[in-house]
C-alpha cells in the first residue's frame, strides 16, 4: 500500500512534464553589423563590429569570429543570466600605406549550445597615402628710425602709426601696422609661410599727430630676395623724415 502514493507522484510529474516540457537552453538569434561599410583615407584604418546573440533561457554561449581571410577566432562564452539578448564586439584593422581592398567580411559562428551563423558583416577599404606638406617659414624683419633724435620731435611720435608693405610685382602680400613711441625707432617682423620668392618692402603713414607731416623714408624700398636656403631676411630698416607744422 505504500507504493501506491510513490507512483502517484511519479505519474503526476510525468504527466506534467507532458503538459508542460522544459525547452532546451538554444541561441534564437545572432547578427552582426560593421561600423563603416566603406571608408576611403589614411591607413591604416580600423573596422569595429558589433553582433547581437539571443538566447532563449539562461545558459552558457560559446562563439567564435570568422573572416573573410581564413583567420578563425578562438573559442569565447557568453553567459546568459536569463532569456534576451546581448552584444559581443570585435575589429580588424588594416591597410598600410596604399592598397585596396574589397568585399572583406567578418562573422560570428555559434558553437554551442546549437550550431547558428550570423550573416557576413561586409566592408571595403580604399588606402590614400598622407601627404606630408613642408612647412617653411620666411621672415622679413627691420626697424623703423625717426631722422630726428630730439624734443620735440621724438614726443611728437607716441602713438603714431606706420605700415610696411610687403609687394610682389603689383600685388600686396602683406601689410605690417607699427606703432611708434617716443624713443624714435620701432622693429617689425613680417612672416611667410611656403613663400619664398622676390618682394618690396615701403613704408607709408597710417595714423599721425595733426602738427606731424609726412615726408619720405630712407631708402624708398627696400628688395628682398627669400629661398629655401636663405629664409631670414634681417636689417631692412627704414629711417623716416617728417616735419611739424609750425617749424616749416
Amino acid at each position: 500500500m505504500r507504493a501506491k502514493p510513490a507512483i502517484f507522484l511519479f505519474v503526476f510529474m510525468a504527466a506534467t512534464l507532458a503538459a508542460f516540457p522544459i525547452e532546451a537552453f538554444r541561441v534564437t538569434g545572432v547578427s552582426l553589423s560593421v561600423s563603416e561599410p566603406e571608408f576611403t583615407g589614411a591607413c591604416p584604418h580600423r573596422f569595429v563590429f558589433t553582433g547581437r546573440i539571443s538566447a532563449n533561457r539562461e545558459g552558457t554561449v560559446r562563439y567564435r569570429w570568422l573572416r573573410s581571410d581564413g583567420s578563425v577566432g578562438g573559442e569565447q562564452t557568453l553567459v546568459f543570466a536569463t532569456a534576451g539578448t546581448q552584444t559581443v564586439s570585435n575589429y580588424w584593422e588594416l591597410g598600410a600605406g596604399m592598397g585596396t581592398y574589397n568585399d572583406r567580411w567578418m562573422q560570428v559562428e555559434i558553437t554551442a549550445p546549437n550550431s547558428r551563423l550570423s550573416s557576413q558583416a561586409k566592408f571595403s577599404l580604399k588606402c590614400i597615402p598622407q601627404v606630408q606638406v613642408e612647412r617653411t617659414f620666411y621672415t622679413i624683419s627691420g626697424r623703423l628710425i625717426s631722422y630726428a633724435t630730439e624734443f620735440p620731435f621724438l614726443d611728437i611720435l607716441d602713438g603714431a602709426q606706420l605700415k610696411v608693405r610687403l609687394t610682389s610685382g603689383s600685388r600686396l602680400i602683406k601689410e605690417k601696422a607699427v606703432t611708434l613711441t617716443d624713443s624714435g625707432f620701432a622693429s617689425y617682423s613680417i612672416v611667410l609661410l611656403n613663400a619664398p620668392g622676390t618682394y618690396r618692402l615701403t613704408v607709408e603713414p597710417v595714423s599721425l599727430p595733426e602738427r606731424m607731416i609726412w615726408q619720405r623714408t630712407d631708402p624708398v624700398s627696400h628688395t628682398v630676395v627669400l629661398t629655401k636656403a636663405s629664409p631670414t631676411a634681417l636689417n631692412n630698416n627704414f629711417t623716416f623724415y617728417y616735419a611739424l607744422t609750425g617749424m616749416l
